[in-house]
């Protein structure tokens, strides 16, 4: 419902993704499509807390600072989408929106949301960080989420097929970690956690109707950043209190093909001896249209990857 919205709005901004030789349509196609998964999923949190009594009851719980947890995730998310706004629609230099990204990481951090130690796999020792350390990894983890995310959206339906498959993951992994949690403010963080990861992949699937190729919509980078952004946030709040060696491995997975892809463009630009951040067409989703596979055919394919990983990641869990 909200889609066709903001499909409506971009055409009468003149939102619109330009075809180029970097890109692989050929038509002008709508862009903002990220606003609608935003506000999709702000929307079902909202109805959420007015509509069900246990949802209020676990955020006025005095155990955990779960509200603190939400306002962090809200305002760093409209900072990201606002930014990304803007860029969709006037464009902004790649320094000018790492800038930005930076600011909404550090309001998750700034509201208690960050990666506060680990634990070697025998769980006998602990290295809790220091509050600087904690802040710059916690940061750098999101960032990393976002522009992962952000870099792999280069077909259509790709992006968000990927982050539905990764967030009904999550969904079902932390549901296993609720179960084993004797603590009870990490099962409170843990449930707000599964509920934000279903909200995500429910507003991201009703626009992937959409954004499927041929696209009707594209989200831009509105979309793609807020996306890894919630991803990024939520996968911290999943463990922050319960770091261990191997439990970094577990959300790593969950965009493991993003996260190959981009660590794969950085190497790529470095020995080509260009700008890190300056866009190209060598992304594993533009190796395989080279290679004569179809936008359809390419995507589902990676929906593929995408998903075993992801059962290797509650493998991992269960196991």
């Amino acid at each position: 419902m909200v889609t066709p919205g903001v499909l409506f709005l971009a055409r009468k901004f003149g939102v619109t993704d330009r075809p180029s030789e970097r890109k692989v349509h050929h038509r002008l196609v709508p862009s903002w499509g990220g606003l609608a998964i935003y506000t999709a999923f702000t929307a079902s949190i909202t109805l959420i807390f007015f509509f069900n009594d246990a949802f209020r009851l676990l955020l006025r719980c005095h155990h955990v600072m779960v509200q603190e947890y939400l306002a962090g995730i809200f305002l760093g998310a409209t900072i990201i989408t606002i930014l990304g706004l803007i860029d969709d629609k006037k464009g902004l230099k790649p320094t000018t929106k790492l800038l930005g990204q930076v600011i909404a990481a550090m309001f998750v951090v700034w509201y208690g949301i960050r990666i506060v130690g680990i634990k070697n796999p025998s769980g006998k020792t602990y290295l809790e960080f220091s509050l600087c350390v904690s802040f710059f990894l916690t940061v750098i983890w999101i960032v990393s989420f976002i522009n992962s995310i952000n870099l792999i959206d280069g077909l259509d339906g790709l992006a968000a097929g990927i982050v539905v498959i990764a967030s009904v993951t999550l969904f079902i992994i932390t549901l296993f970690q609720i179960d084993r949690q004797s603590n009870v403010a990490i099962s409170k963080s843990l449930k707000i956690v599964a509920i934000m990861a279903m909200a995500l992949a429910g507003s991201t699937s009703g626009f992937l109707l959409y954004n499927f190729h041929p696209a009707k919509i594209f989200m831009g980078d509105t979309g793609s950043m807020f996306l890894g952004f919630i991803l990024g946030a939520i996968t911290v709040m999943g463990t922050l209190k319960t770091v261990a060696l191997i439990a970094l491995s577990i959300p790593i997975m969950l965009i493991g093909l993003p996260l190959f892809d981009t660590f794969l463009t950085i190497l790529r630009r470095l020995k080509a001896k260009r700008p890190v951040l300056q866009a190209d067409r060598g992304h594993l989703h533009h190796r395989l249209l080279s290679y004569g596979w179809g936008q359809r055919r390419t995507v589902l394919l990676m929906y593929a990857i995408s998903g075993i990983l992801g059962l290797g990641a509650i493998l991992l869990t269960i196991l």
